[in-house]
């Protein structure tokens, strides 16, 4: 991913929080050439600097994935920019947003066992107050996690990038969150939240 040096995100913390808020993932591989992509939800377990997830027994991509070098890219909040929010000569439009691309190397995981943590986990994190998070070893679950193949990646790089007009003066980029606040979709509403902690330099939170 090209990150110009002002848009570069170099906090763990920062790139976690991304993650986490934006779990819903991209896993690319290759087969013969051809890149897939699957839509998948994963989890990131820092302290063993790893993703965790699982997609359909059904779905081939697995099939080739086990030492595989992979990419998962996480999207985070953006949305459109009009050149007339500068009020300055010559802009043009742009997208402001934030992003995380994530390397690593592909782990299946037979253990039907460590398979059920991962599903727990999956649950723990995005429903926590769901009792399937107390129920996958029930039997009813475990035959459902027949039909399921779970796998980590082992992260070796990542790249961050928050694109939000850090490279304006300040009154123009306020004048940004006044026109993304005013059009007011939720995506608005976030690329906005997101500027105004750069502006007020609280990086962390977003």
């Amino acid at each position: 991913m090209y990150i110009p040096n002002s848009f570069r995100i170099e906090d763990a913390e920062e790139i976690e929080t991304i993650i986490r808020n934006n779990g819903f993932g991209i896993l690319v591989t290759t087969h013969d050439e051809h890149p897939l992509a699957t839509h998948l939800p994963f989890f990131y377990d820092t302290e063993h600097h790893a993703l965790f997830a699982h997609m359909a027994r059904a779905n081939p991509q697995w099939q080739n994935l086990e030492g595989q070098s992979v990419l998962v890219i996480f999207s985070g909040p953006h949305a459109y920019i009009s050149p007339s929010w500068y009020e300055l000569p010559q802009m043009v439009p742009t997208w402001n947003y934030t992003a995380v691309h994530v390397y690593g190397r592909a782990r299946v995981i037979n253990d039907k066992d460590v398979l059920a943590q991962i599903m727990t986990k999956l649950v723990q994190v995005y429903d926590p107050q769901s009792p399937l998070s107390q129920q996958t070893q029930d039997f009813f679950y475990q035959d459902l996690m027949e039909g399921i193949v779970g796998f980590r990646v082992d992260i070796t790089r990542v790249q961050a990038a928050a694109k939000l007009s850090q490279n304006r003066p300040g009154d123009v980029r306020r004048r940004i969150v006044k026109k993304l606040q005013e059009r007011g979709t939720e995506a608005d509403h976030q690329v906005a939240q997101a500027m105004t902690e750069k502006l007020d330099g609280n990086e962390k939170r977003w």
